[in-house]
C-alpha cells in the first residue's frame, strides 16, 4: 500500500493492478473493475468517488507502464458534456462503461487547428491524439470572426478521415475534417476550467506512476550491479541521486492528493493543477533519464522497462502542454488569486 493512499484508493489500485495482469485489451479489463466509472459523477452513470479515486487508477497505470491515454481523453470530454444538455449520448456512455467506447477532445490544450466555415462545417486536421477510434469528438473550432465554437461530432467516414502517426514509437492518430457536420454544444467556461484542471491532475498521477516505476527499476538494478566488488547503490554519486528523486516524489505525491482532495470538495478548479502537472512532468523525465543512464546498454533495449518508461514519460510529459507553459499558467493563477 502506498503511504499516501487511503484505504479506498489502495483497494482501487489493487484492482487496477490485478486487471492489468490479464491478457485482454486494457480498456476492457479496466472496465471489468469499474474504470472509468469509479470517478465519474452519478449523472454520467459513474460511482461518484471523484478525482481522489481517479488518481489511484492513473498512478497504477503509470507504474504498470500502461498509459491508456484514450481513457483520460474520454473522461475529460464527458466532464465537459456533463452539464451541456446534450441528448442522445446514452449509447456512447454504455459503450464507454463497457470499455469499448471512447471520446476525444480536439483543440482543448492549445490553439485549435480546426476551423468552422460559414455553413457550419468543420475543416482542418487535429494534432496528434491517442490512436483509439472514437464514438464522439468534442471539437473547439476557430471561427472567421476570431472566436471559437464547440461542436460535438460523430465519426462519418465521408467527412472525417484518420491519418496514422507515431510519437517516439507510440501509436497516435490525426483526424482530418473535410466539411464535417457537428452539433453545437454550450460549454461553460467555468466548467471547462474545472474539467481541464481535473485532466491535468489525472495526467500528473500517471506521470508520477511512471516515475515511481523508473526509480524502483533503477534502485533494484544498482542494488544488484557490482562494481569494484560492491553494489553501485553504495556509491554516493548513485545513491544521492536516487534518494533525491525519491524524496521529491514523496512531496509531489502529497501535493497530488491534496489537489485531488481540493477538487472533490470545491466547485471551482484547484489552483495547484497546472503546478502539479508541470512538476510531475519534470520529475518523470528526470527519473526516466536517471534509470536509463544507470542501466547503461541494457536500458537502451527497446522493450526494457527503462527504455519504455523514458519513451512514455517523454510523450506524456507534453500531452496536455509543455511544462514551461504550465508553470506560466500556475503563475498567472497565483497572481489572479492575490489580486496582483
Amino acid at each position: 500500500m502506498d503511504l499516501h493512499q487511503d484505504p479506498i484508493q489502495s483497494r482501487i489500485a489493487d484492482a487496477v493492478a490485478l486487471a492489468l495482469t490479464h491478457t485482454g485489451r486494457a480498456r476492457r479489463e479496466l472496465a471489468a473493475v469499474g474504470v472509468p466509472s469509479v470517478g465519474l459523477p452519478l449523472s454520467l452513470g459513474g460511482m461518484g468517488l471523484g478525482l481522489t479515486a481517479d488518481i489511484a487508477v492513473h498512478l497504477e497505470l503509470g507504474r504498470a507502464l500502461e498509459t491508456v491515454p484514450e481513457l483520460r481523453e474520454t473522461v475529460l470530454c464527458l466532464e465537459l458534456l456533463a452539464d451541456a444538455g446534450v441528448d442522445g449520448l446514452e449509447d456512447v456512455l454504455a459503450r464507454i462503461h463497457e470499455g469499448v467506447g471512447s471520446a476525444v477532445g480536439i483543440g482543448l490544450h492549445g490553439p485549435t487547428t480546426v476551423r468552422l466555415d460559414g455553413d457550419g462545417l468543420l475543416w482542418g486536421t487535429s494534432g496528434a491524439l491517442p490512436a483509439a477510434d472514437w464514438d464522439v469528438a468534442l471539437v473547439r473550432a476557430a471561427t472567421d470572426g476570431g472566436g471559437h465554437r464547440w461542436l460535438l461530432v460523430r465519426p462519418d467516414p465521408a467527412t472525417v478521415r484518420r491519418e496514422e502517426a507515431r510519437l517516439l514509437g507510440t501509436p497516435a492518430a490525426r483526424w482530418r475534417f473535410e466539411a464535417a457536420a457537428g452539433q453545437p454544444v454550450p460549454v461553460v467556461e467555468a466548467q471547462r476550467r474545472r474539467a481541464v484542471a481535473a485532466a491535468r491532475v489525472r495526467q500528473a498521477a500517471l506521470l508520477l506512476g511512471i516515475a515511481g516505476r523508473a526509480l524502483d527499476t533503477a534502485r533494484a538494478h544498482v542494488g544488484r550491479r557490482l562494481q569494484f566488488g560492491k553494489p553501485l547503490l553504495e556509491f554516493q554519486t548513485v545513491s544521492h541521486r536516487i534518494t533525491t528523486l525519491l524524496g521529491e516524489a514523496d512531496g509531489w505525491n502529497l501535493l497530488l492528493n491534496e489537489t485531488a482532495w481540493a477538487h472533490d470538495r470545491d466547485a471551482g478548479a484547484p489552483a495547484a493543477a497546472p503546478q502539479i502537472l508541470a512538476a510531475a512532468a519534470e520529475h518523470a523525465l528526470k527519473a526516466a533519464r536517471l534509470s536509463l543512464q544507470l542501466h547503461g546498454v541494457r536500458g537502451m533495449l527497446a522493450h526494457s522497462a527503462p527504455a519504455t518508461a523514458y519513451r512514455l514519460a517523454t510523450v506524456e510529459a507534453v500531452r496536455l502542454g509543455p511544462p514551461a507553459g504550465l508553470w506560466l499558467d500556475a503563475g498567472r493563477g497565483r497572481l489572479a488569486a492575490t489580486g496582483s
